[in-house]
Protein backbone atom coordinates (compact mmCIF):
# COMPACT_ATOMS: atom_id res chain seq x y z
CA UNK A 1 0.00 0.00 0.00
CA UNK A 2 2.57 2.42 1.48
CA UNK A 3 5.07 1.13 -2.08
CA UNK A 4 2.16 2.80 -4.33
CA UNK A 5 1.94 6.40 -2.81
CA UNK A 6 3.10 9.14 -4.65
CA UNK A 7 6.40 10.93 -3.36
CA UNK A 8 3.93 13.61 -2.31
CA UNK A 9 2.21 11.11 -0.13
CA UNK A 10 5.27 9.85 1.35
CA UNK A 11 6.67 13.05 2.55
CA UNK A 12 2.82 14.43 4.00
CA UNK A 13 3.05 11.08 5.75
CA UNK A 14 6.66 11.36 6.67
CA UNK A 15 6.59 14.57 8.60
CA UNK A 16 4.37 13.19 11.13
CA UNK A 17 6.39 10.62 12.29
CA UNK A 18 8.95 11.49 15.41
CA UNK A 19 12.47 12.71 15.07
CA UNK A 20 14.27 9.48 15.79
CA UNK A 21 11.60 7.71 13.84
CA UNK A 22 12.53 9.64 10.70
CA UNK A 23 16.26 9.64 11.15
CA UNK A 24 16.00 5.93 11.74
CA UNK A 25 14.04 5.63 8.15
CA UNK A 26 16.07 7.41 6.77
CA UNK A 27 19.27 5.20 7.59
CA UNK A 28 17.31 2.25 6.58
CA UNK A 29 16.49 3.89 3.37
CA UNK A 30 20.43 4.90 3.17
CA UNK A 31 18.71 8.75 2.73
CA UNK A 32 19.26 11.78 5.04
CA UNK A 33 16.99 12.58 8.07
CA UNK A 34 14.51 14.79 6.44
CA UNK A 35 11.07 14.08 5.15
CA UNK A 36 11.64 14.76 1.65
CA UNK A 37 14.90 12.92 1.37
CA UNK A 38 13.22 9.95 3.23
CA UNK A 39 10.25 10.00 0.53
CA UNK A 40 12.54 10.35 -2.26
CA UNK A 41 14.47 7.04 -1.36
CA UNK A 42 10.94 5.29 -0.74
CA UNK A 43 9.57 5.96 -3.97
CA UNK A 44 12.15 4.31 -5.77
CA UNK A 45 12.60 1.25 -3.02
CA UNK A 46 11.51 -2.20 -3.83
CA UNK A 47 8.89 -3.36 -1.50
CA UNK A 48 10.88 -5.65 0.24
CA UNK A 49 13.53 -2.64 1.13
CA UNK A 50 10.55 -0.75 2.29
CA UNK A 51 8.95 -3.41 5.05
CA UNK A 52 12.95 -3.57 6.00
CA UNK A 53 12.76 0.05 6.72
CA UNK A 54 9.87 0.32 8.41
CA UNK A 55 10.74 -2.38 10.79
CA UNK A 56 13.23 -0.06 12.23
CA UNK A 57 10.47 2.44 13.28
CA UNK A 58 8.76 2.04 16.90
CA UNK A 59 5.02 1.32 17.41
CA UNK A 60 4.31 4.78 17.75
CA UNK A 61 5.67 5.51 14.55
CA UNK A 62 3.75 2.83 12.72
CA UNK A 63 0.80 3.51 13.87
CA UNK A 64 1.37 7.53 12.78
CA UNK A 65 2.39 5.72 9.18
CA UNK A 66 -0.19 3.43 8.59
CA UNK A 67 -2.78 5.97 9.74
CA UNK A 68 -1.65 8.45 7.07
CA UNK A 69 -2.53 6.30 4.42
CA UNK A 70 -5.86 5.43 5.54
CA UNK A 71 -8.84 7.39 4.19
CA UNK A 72 -12.17 8.43 6.00
CA UNK A 73 -14.04 6.75 3.25
CA UNK A 74 -13.89 3.10 4.31
CA UNK A 75 -11.21 2.21 1.60
CA UNK A 76 -7.50 1.58 2.21
CA UNK A 77 -4.92 3.09 0.01
CA UNK A 78 -5.16 -0.48 -2.08
CA UNK A 79 -8.52 0.83 -2.73
CA UNK A 80 -10.21 -2.34 -1.37
CA UNK A 81 -12.85 -2.33 1.50
CA UNK A 82 -11.32 -1.79 4.74
CA UNK A 83 -12.37 -4.71 6.38
CA UNK A 84 -10.64 -6.60 3.25
CA UNK A 85 -7.60 -8.78 3.33
CA UNK A 86 -5.87 -8.49 0.09
CA UNK A 87 -4.66 -12.27 -0.92
CA UNK A 88 -0.92 -11.10 -2.07
CA UNK A 89 -0.73 -10.04 1.84
CA UNK A 90 0.06 -13.61 2.20
CA UNK A 91 -1.87 -13.45 5.25
CA UNK A 92 -4.32 -16.43 6.32
CA UNK A 93 -7.81 -16.55 4.75
CA UNK A 94 -9.77 -16.46 8.29
CA UNK A 95 -8.60 -14.66 11.33
CA UNK A 96 -7.20 -16.49 14.72
CA UNK A 97 -10.09 -17.23 17.71
CA UNK A 98 -9.25 -15.21 20.73
CA UNK A 99 -8.99 -18.49 22.47
CA UNK A 100 -6.38 -19.74 19.71
CA UNK A 101 -4.38 -16.05 20.29
CA UNK A 102 -4.52 -16.00 24.02
CA UNK A 103 -2.78 -19.82 24.03
CA UNK A 104 -0.28 -18.26 21.76
CA UNK A 105 0.37 -15.39 23.86
CA UNK A 106 0.95 -17.25 26.52
CA UNK A 107 3.55 -19.25 25.29
CA UNK A 108 5.27 -17.10 23.05
CA UNK A 109 5.91 -14.42 26.02
CA UNK A 110 7.91 -17.49 28.38
CA UNK A 111 11.05 -16.50 29.23
CA UNK A 112 14.07 -17.59 27.34
CA UNK A 113 16.74 -20.39 29.19
CA UNK A 114 18.99 -17.39 29.15
CA UNK A 115 16.46 -15.58 31.19
CA UNK A 116 15.55 -17.87 33.67
CA UNK A 117 19.45 -18.43 34.23
CA UNK A 118 19.74 -14.89 34.79
CA UNK A 119 16.80 -14.95 37.37
CA UNK A 120 18.04 -17.67 39.23
CA UNK A 121 21.58 -16.21 39.28
CA UNK A 122 19.57 -12.74 40.57
CA UNK A 123 18.20 -14.27 43.14
CA UNK A 124 21.23 -16.30 44.70
CA UNK A 125 22.89 -13.22 44.80
CA UNK A 126 20.21 -11.39 46.29
CA UNK A 127 22.91 -10.20 49.28
CA UNK A 128 26.10 -10.27 46.72
CA UNK A 129 27.31 -6.68 45.12
CA UNK A 130 26.52 -5.88 41.77
CA UNK A 131 30.31 -7.15 41.03
CA UNK A 132 29.65 -10.47 42.79
CA UNK A 133 26.40 -11.17 40.34
CA UNK A 134 28.52 -10.46 37.19
CA UNK A 135 31.16 -12.53 37.71
CA UNK A 136 29.39 -15.33 39.27
CA UNK A 137 27.11 -15.20 35.74
CA UNK A 138 30.67 -14.68 34.08
CA UNK A 139 31.88 -17.67 35.51
CA UNK A 140 28.75 -19.62 34.71
CA UNK A 141 27.94 -19.36 31.44
CA UNK A 142 31.69 -18.89 30.05
CA UNK A 143 34.03 -21.35 31.76
CA UNK A 144 31.74 -23.83 33.65
CA UNK A 145 29.54 -23.82 29.80
CA UNK A 146 26.41 -23.78 31.54
CA UNK A 147 22.36 -23.66 30.39
CA UNK A 148 21.85 -19.77 29.43
CA UNK A 149 24.80 -18.86 27.43
CA UNK A 150 23.65 -15.84 25.70
CA UNK A 151 20.09 -17.22 23.76
CA UNK A 152 18.95 -14.51 22.58
CA UNK A 153 14.77 -13.50 22.00
CA UNK A 154 15.21 -13.22 17.74
CA UNK A 155 13.36 -14.69 14.86
CA UNK A 156 9.30 -15.06 15.03
CA UNK A 157 7.47 -12.20 17.26
CA UNK A 158 11.04 -10.58 17.55
CA UNK A 159 11.09 -10.01 13.66
CA UNK A 160 9.40 -6.56 13.94
CA UNK A 161 5.82 -6.09 13.52
CA UNK A 162 4.11 -6.01 10.06
CA UNK A 163 2.90 -2.45 9.60
CA UNK A 164 -0.37 -3.48 7.99
CA UNK A 165 -1.29 -4.81 10.69
CA UNK A 166 -2.20 -1.28 12.15
CA UNK A 167 -4.86 -0.81 9.70
CA UNK A 168 -6.43 -4.45 9.06
CA UNK A 169 -7.69 -6.82 11.10
CA UNK A 170 -7.92 -6.52 15.07
CA UNK A 171 -6.16 -6.66 17.83
CA UNK A 172 -6.84 -8.36 21.31
CA UNK A 173 -5.23 -7.62 25.09
CA UNK A 174 -4.02 -10.81 26.76
CA UNK A 175 -1.95 -11.11 29.98
CA UNK A 176 1.68 -12.23 29.22
CA UNK A 177 3.15 -15.71 30.14
CA UNK A 178 3.96 -14.50 33.79
CA UNK A 179 1.11 -12.71 34.50
CA UNK A 180 2.49 -9.34 35.27
CA UNK A 181 0.95 -7.38 32.58
CA UNK A 182 -1.22 -7.46 29.25
CA UNK A 183 0.12 -7.33 26.09
CA UNK A 184 -1.50 -6.88 22.32
CA UNK A 185 -1.57 -9.19 19.83
CA UNK A 186 -3.11 -9.59 16.31
CA UNK A 187 -5.59 -11.69 14.95
CA UNK A 188 -4.16 -12.70 11.59
CA UNK A 189 -0.75 -12.36 12.17
CA UNK A 190 -0.02 -12.92 15.76
CA UNK A 191 2.21 -10.06 16.22
CA UNK A 192 2.45 -8.90 19.77
CA UNK A 193 2.97 -5.70 21.54
CA UNK A 194 3.31 -3.91 24.43
CA UNK A 195 1.63 -0.63 23.28
CA UNK A 196 -2.07 -0.51 22.79
CA UNK A 197 -2.61 -0.02 18.83
CA UNK A 198 -5.43 2.37 17.43
CA UNK A 199 -7.47 -0.81 16.22
CA UNK A 200 -7.20 -2.31 19.26
CA UNK A 201 -10.52 -4.50 19.85
CA UNK A 202 -12.17 -5.15 23.27
CA UNK A 203 -14.32 -8.24 24.02
CA UNK A 204 -17.88 -6.34 24.18
CA UNK A 205 -19.80 -7.54 27.57
CA UNK A 206 -21.68 -10.11 25.74
CA UNK A 207 -18.97 -11.76 24.16
CA UNK A 208 -17.49 -11.63 27.50
CA UNK A 209 -20.43 -13.11 28.97
CA UNK A 210 -20.37 -15.96 26.19
CA UNK A 211 -17.27 -17.44 26.89
CA UNK A 212 -17.43 -17.21 30.24
CA UNK A 213 -20.25 -19.43 30.78
CA UNK A 214 -18.45 -21.95 28.12
CA UNK A 215 -15.48 -21.82 30.84
CA UNK A 216 -11.95 -22.81 30.06
CA UNK A 217 -11.03 -23.46 26.50
CA UNK A 218 -10.27 -27.08 26.06
CA UNK A 219 -6.55 -26.41 25.14
CA UNK A 220 -6.16 -24.11 28.14
CA UNK A 221 -7.11 -27.32 30.43
CA UNK A 222 -3.33 -28.39 31.71
CA UNK A 223 -2.09 -24.43 32.03
CA UNK A 224 -5.71 -24.26 34.38
CA UNK A 225 -5.38 -27.07 36.42
CA UNK A 226 -2.14 -25.73 37.33
CA UNK A 227 -3.27 -22.44 38.21
CA UNK A 228 -5.71 -23.92 40.77
CA UNK A 229 -3.60 -25.93 42.16
CA UNK A 230 -0.97 -23.57 43.14
CA UNK A 231 -3.44 -20.23 43.53
CA UNK A 232 -6.73 -22.03 44.82
CA UNK A 233 -5.13 -25.03 46.65
CA UNK A 234 -7.55 -27.33 45.77
CA UNK A 235 -8.90 -30.31 43.63
CA UNK A 236 -9.75 -29.56 39.89
CA UNK A 237 -13.04 -31.46 39.38
CA UNK A 238 -13.61 -30.48 35.63
CA UNK A 239 -17.35 -30.57 33.91
CA UNK A 240 -17.03 -31.27 29.79
CA UNK A 241 -18.84 -32.58 27.10
CA UNK A 242 -18.60 -36.08 25.55
CA UNK A 243 -16.49 -34.86 22.73
CA UNK A 244 -14.34 -33.22 25.24
CA UNK A 245 -14.00 -35.63 28.12
CA UNK A 246 -12.99 -38.66 25.56
CA UNK A 247 -10.15 -35.83 23.72
CA UNK A 248 -9.52 -35.38 27.18
CA UNK A 249 -9.26 -38.93 28.20
CA UNK A 250 -6.81 -39.64 25.46
CA UNK A 251 -4.86 -36.75 26.10
CA UNK A 252 -4.03 -37.40 29.68
CA UNK A 253 -3.48 -41.46 28.70
CA UNK A 254 -0.72 -40.22 26.51
CA UNK A 255 0.22 -37.19 27.56
CA UNK A 256 3.91 -37.25 29.22
CA UNK A 257 3.47 -35.17 32.18
CA UNK A 258 0.01 -37.15 32.72
CA UNK A 259 -1.25 -40.29 33.94
CA UNK A 260 -5.25 -41.59 33.45
CA UNK A 261 -6.96 -43.36 36.27
CA UNK A 262 -9.82 -45.05 34.85
CA UNK A 263 -12.71 -45.06 37.29
CA UNK A 264 -15.05 -46.25 34.61
CA UNK A 265 -13.63 -49.65 35.83
CA UNK A 266 -15.32 -48.81 39.06
CA UNK A 267 -18.83 -49.17 38.25
CA UNK A 268 -18.68 -52.66 39.83
CA UNK A 269 -16.09 -52.85 42.54
CA UNK A 270 -13.61 -55.60 41.98
CA UNK A 271 -9.92 -56.38 42.74
CA UNK A 272 -8.81 -55.85 39.30
CA UNK A 273 -9.91 -52.14 39.01
CA UNK A 274 -8.44 -51.86 42.04
CA UNK A 275 -5.36 -52.62 41.73
CA UNK A 276 -5.31 -50.79 38.35
CA UNK A 277 -6.19 -47.65 40.42
CA UNK A 278 -3.43 -48.37 42.79
CA UNK A 279 -1.04 -48.58 40.26
CA UNK A 280 -1.97 -45.27 38.41
CA UNK A 281 -2.17 -43.26 41.52
CA UNK A 282 1.70 -44.61 42.27
CA UNK A 283 3.06 -44.33 39.00
CA UNK A 284 1.80 -40.51 38.86
CA UNK A 285 3.30 -39.57 42.38
CA UNK A 286 6.47 -41.79 41.08
CA UNK A 287 6.95 -39.77 38.09
CA UNK A 288 5.49 -36.63 39.20
CA UNK A 289 2.52 -36.03 36.84
CA UNK A 290 -1.42 -35.23 36.75
CA UNK A 291 -3.51 -37.70 37.77
CA UNK A 292 -6.64 -37.58 36.31
CA UNK A 293 -9.63 -39.50 37.96
CA UNK A 294 -12.12 -40.00 34.91
CA UNK A 295 -15.50 -40.60 35.69
CA UNK A 296 -17.44 -40.83 32.67
CA UNK A 297 -21.20 -40.49 32.02
CA UNK A 298 -21.31 -42.55 35.61
CA UNK A 299 -20.48 -41.61 38.81
CA UNK A 300 -18.67 -44.44 40.72
CA UNK A 301 -19.64 -44.98 44.62
CA UNK A 302 -16.67 -43.16 45.78
CA UNK A 303 -17.61 -42.41 49.33
CA UNK A 304 -19.71 -45.15 50.01
CA UNK A 305 -17.93 -48.40 48.17
CA UNK A 306 -14.46 -47.51 47.44
CA UNK A 307 -12.72 -45.24 49.78
CA UNK A 308 -13.31 -47.18 52.41
CA UNK A 309 -11.41 -48.30 55.08
CA UNK A 310 -11.46 -52.03 53.59
CA UNK A 311 -9.74 -50.50 50.73
CA UNK A 312 -7.69 -48.27 52.05
CA UNK A 313 -4.49 -49.56 50.75
CA UNK A 314 -5.29 -49.78 47.58
CA UNK A 315 -7.71 -46.49 47.14
CA UNK A 316 -7.72 -44.34 49.71
CA UNK A 317 -9.75 -41.49 50.85
CA UNK A 318 -6.72 -39.05 50.98
CA UNK A 319 -6.52 -38.80 47.01
CA UNK A 320 -9.55 -36.41 46.97
CA UNK A 321 -7.95 -34.06 49.48
CA UNK A 322 -5.84 -30.81 48.39
CA UNK A 323 -2.17 -32.43 49.49
CA UNK A 324 -3.43 -35.52 51.06
CA UNK A 325 -1.22 -37.76 49.34
CA UNK A 326 1.63 -36.33 51.17
CA UNK A 327 1.10 -38.13 54.12
CA UNK A 328 3.90 -40.64 54.62
CA UNK A 329 1.76 -43.16 56.46
CA UNK A 330 -1.28 -43.29 53.52
CA UNK A 331 1.70 -43.63 50.82
CA UNK A 332 3.35 -46.73 52.90
CA UNK A 333 -0.23 -48.42 52.89
CA UNK A 334 -0.32 -47.94 48.87
CA UNK A 335 3.24 -48.94 47.69
CA UNK A 336 4.35 -52.27 47.16
CA UNK A 337 7.81 -53.07 48.36
CA UNK A 338 8.70 -53.55 44.10
CA UNK A 339 7.55 -50.25 43.91
CA UNK A 340 9.32 -48.33 46.63
CA UNK A 341 12.94 -46.78 45.97
CA UNK A 342 15.27 -47.30 47.98
CA UNK A 343 12.98 -48.13 51.29
CA UNK A 344 11.21 -44.68 50.22
CA UNK A 345 7.53 -44.03 49.29
CA UNK A 346 7.96 -41.05 46.80
CA UNK A 347 6.04 -38.15 45.97
CA UNK A 348 8.11 -35.97 43.32
CA UNK A 349 6.96 -32.48 42.38
CA UNK A 350 4.18 -32.14 39.57
CA UNK A 351 1.92 -34.68 41.28
CA UNK A 352 -1.34 -32.90 41.29
CA UNK A 353 -5.06 -34.69 40.80
CA UNK A 354 -7.85 -33.60 38.85
CA UNK A 355 -11.21 -35.22 38.34
CA UNK A 356 -12.91 -35.17 34.93
CA UNK A 357 -16.77 -35.59 34.61
CA UNK A 358 -19.02 -35.91 31.59
CA UNK A 359 -21.83 -33.72 31.36
CA UNK A 360 -25.43 -35.40 31.13
CA UNK A 361 -27.35 -32.99 28.85
CA UNK A 362 -26.75 -31.49 25.87
CA UNK A 363 -26.72 -28.41 26.84
CA UNK A 364 -23.34 -28.36 28.04
CA UNK A 365 -25.16 -28.62 31.74
CA UNK A 366 -25.36 -31.27 34.41
CA UNK A 367 -29.08 -32.62 35.12
CA UNK A 368 -30.23 -31.75 38.62
CA UNK A 369 -30.03 -34.87 39.50
CA UNK A 370 -26.26 -35.82 38.59
CA UNK A 371 -25.60 -32.48 40.22
CA UNK A 372 -27.29 -33.47 43.36
CA UNK A 373 -25.23 -36.81 43.34
CA UNK A 374 -22.06 -35.06 43.32
CA UNK A 375 -21.41 -33.92 47.40
CA UNK A 376 -22.61 -37.76 48.27
CA UNK A 377 -20.24 -39.40 45.91
CA UNK A 378 -16.79 -37.77 45.50
CA UNK A 379 -15.79 -37.04 49.23
CA UNK A 380 -14.12 -33.99 49.73
CA UNK A 381 -16.58 -32.35 46.78
CA UNK A 382 -17.22 -29.00 48.44
CA UNK A 383 -13.57 -28.11 48.80
CA UNK A 384 -12.95 -28.93 45.03
CA UNK A 385 -12.76 -26.05 42.89
CA UNK A 386 -15.18 -26.46 39.86
CA UNK A 387 -13.79 -25.87 35.99
CA UNK A 388 -16.25 -26.10 32.64
CA UNK A 389 -14.32 -26.37 29.62
CA UNK A 390 -15.57 -26.44 26.04
CA UNK A 391 -14.38 -27.33 22.34
CA UNK A 392 -14.95 -25.61 19.50
CA UNK A 393 -17.95 -27.69 18.62
CA UNK A 394 -19.12 -26.74 21.86
CA UNK A 395 -18.64 -23.22 21.15
CA UNK A 396 -20.43 -23.28 17.58
CA UNK A 397 -23.39 -25.75 19.36
CA UNK A 398 -24.03 -22.72 21.92
CA UNK A 399 -24.21 -20.52 19.64
CA UNK A 400 -26.85 -21.08 17.20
Amino acid sequence: TVADASQAQLVTAFSKLSEDGLKALGEALGAGASGEEAASAAAKAEPSKLQEAYAKLGEEDLQKLSAAFGSADGKDADGGKADEIPEDWGWPKEPFEPEDLRLYVLEATKPTDQEKWDEALEARALDSKKEDFVAEKAFANLLLNKEGTGEARTGGVYDGIDIRAYKKGKWYRFLNHKGDCHVYVHNYTRDITATRPDNYAELTEEEKKFLKKLGVYIKELPAEIERVYKNEKAIPVIFASSDSCEAMRTYFQYDKNSTLLDATKLKRVNSGALEDCRKAIVNAMKLGTTLCVYCGEVLPEFSEKICISKYKDTFPLSLFMYDGMSNDMVRERLFRDDEKEGGQCPIRPGFQVCILIMYDTMGLALSSMKADELPSKIPEYARMHQVRIYNDDDKKKRSE
